[in-house]
């Protein structure tokens, strides 16, 4: 059974790792991974947004808010399993870098560029 909890969601550090899954879904791709490996980075990410959003509408000490913490860490969990000490960081940080520089993203990237321009 879920218990609540009282202490804080970490809204920071689910920032943190939507970001990481981001680049790494970038860098996957450019890779040519194969579509099970991009769906299980994209499902940890919603994973995670769902978190966020559970967090965001229910206050600590409610059900929900248990909900969104073991969201979270179960994403985390499932996120250990896409990597281990051999896997390179190199291309990870590439897709952030290039997502800063305004190298040609994906489409989801494009819209965001055009609603950012048309204010």
């Amino acid at each position: 059974m879920l218990a609540t909890r009282d202490d804080p969601f970490p809204f920071e550090a689910v920032r943190d790792l939507l970001g990481i899954l981001r680049a790494m879904y970038g860098a996957a791709k450019r890779q040519g991974h194969g579509q099970h490996r991009l769906e299980a980075i994209r499902a940890l990410g919603q994973e995670l947004r769902q978190a966020v959003d559970l967090a965001l509408e229910h206050e600590p000490g409610t059900l929900a808010h248990a909900a969104a913490w073991k969201r979270a860490e179960h994403a985390t969990e499932r996120l250990a399993d896409l990597v281990d000490v051999t896997t390179p960081l190199e291309p990870t940080l590439e897709a952030a870098a290039g997502r800063i520089r305004g190298a040609p993203g994906d489409a989801r990237d494009a819209a965001r560029r055009a609603r950012i321009a048309r204010g």
